[in-house]
């Protein structure tokens, strides 16, 4: 699979795997990815991550290993309210929610 249609399968997939699994705590989801050897999907959240979170990303990776078999696969749940220009993968996500200045 060429670098392009890989990179849209997985965006796809990714997308895909969130229905139904985005709720109101989830700020951002981003990726990281080489080819499939190795995949990083990232929830960035506004509290701290809670089991919950962790089952919700679970499910999400399941969904998208039954689409692309990936060799490796790493799940983070990370509290943060930095911007999200300065987030890890910022360049790579699937799910942004609104967010108002103050």
């Amino acid at each position: 699979m060429e670098e392009v249609e890989f990179r849209i399968s997985l965006h796809l997939s990714l997308q895909r795997a969130l229905l139904g699994e985005v709720y109101p705590s989830i700020r951002a989801v981003a990726y990281e990815s080489d080819d499939l050897k190795r995949l990083k999907i990232i929830y960035y959240l506004d509290r701290e991550p809670n089991d919950m979170d962790y089952e919700s990303l679970s499910d999400v990776c399941g969904e998208v290993l039954a689409d692309l078999n990936f060799e490796k696969v790493e799940q983070i749940c990370e509290y943060t309210l930095k911007p999200f220009s300065t987030l890890a993968g910022n360049s790579n996500l699937v799910y942004r929610r609104k967010e108002y200045q103050q």
